[in-house]
Order: C-alpha cells, then sequence, then structure tokens
C-alpha cells in the first residue's frame, strides 16, 4: 500500500490548521471556557486562572495535531475514494466517534476527568467534522 500523498491539496492543509485553530480557540476559550477550566482544575479554578497555567507550547503542539489530524484525513479520504459533503461528513464522525473515543476515554476515566472527557470529545468531533468539509469543499 502507498499513500496517495499527491492526492494532498496543501493549500487546503493550511485552511485546515486555520479552521481547527480558530475552531478549538472559540470552542475552549469563548463557549465552554469556564467550564472546561473546572473541568480541568477543579471546582474553584478559573477560566483566567486556567489559561495562565496553560504553558504556551501547548499551542505549537496543538497546531502541529491539527496539521498532522488534516492530512490523515485527506489520504484517507483519497484512499478510500470519499466524495461530496454527505460522505465526507460521514468519514469525520467515523473517525471521531472510532478513533477518538477509544483512545481519550480510558485516560479520562483514569482520572475521573468525565466532564472533561464530554468537552475533550465534542471538540474533537466538531473538528474532525470542520476539517472534512474544508478538504471536501477544496478538493
Amino acid at each position: 500500500m502507498s499513500l496517495p500523498f499527491d492526492s494532498i491539496n496543501w493549500l487546503a492543509i493550511l485552511v485546515c490548521l486555520v479552521v481547527g485553530q480558530v475552531l478549538l480557540t472559540v470552542w475552549f476559550a469563548v463557549i465552554f471556557k469556564e467550564p472546561w477550566a473546572r473541568a480541568y482544575g477543579g471546582p474553584e479554578m478559573t477560566a483566567k486562572q486556567h489559561t495562565k497555567e496553560v504553558p504556551g507550547y501547548t499551542y505549537a503542539i496543538g497546531a502541529l495535531c491539527v496539521v498532522v489530524l488534516s492530512l490523515g484525513l485527506g489520504l484517507l479520504r483519497a484512499m478510500l475514494g470519499v466524495q461530496g459533503v454527505g460522505a465526507s461528513l460521514g468519514l469525520g464522525v467515523f473517525v471521531g466517534v472510532a478513533f477518538f473515543v477509544p483512545m481519550a476515554a480510558p485516560a479520562y476515566a483514569f482520572l475521573r476527568r468525565g466532564s472533561a472527557f464530554a468537552l475533550a470529545a465534542g471538540s474533537q468531533l466538531a473538528l474532525v467534522l470542520a476539517l472534512s468539509l474544508v478538504l471536501e469543499l477544496m478538493g
């Protein structure tokens, strides 16, 4: 099996990076900022305090992960011949549920962070759907 790197639209990967970073920023810093802070730091943690405690390098790691996820989705789409918005979103749901949940759930369960898991799972599902849509639209 060879990976079809020649099918990758690198501009779409760049757009995925921007869309992914915006989506995750809105998710964690606007929509769910207080619940996310409490889910990670406890009931007394504020969003402002939580933001101060996040090391700056985590944003670079997050950006790199969005690029790798976008590239992986692009390759998977090409290998499976996925075309169309519905099929792209279906692949996004499949990847989000079949891979994120079983890989992340044990760690969150071990840490007893069910609410953090719910917020993270929601963000990852939204992210993979958004990236799938970008890759389809920029085909």
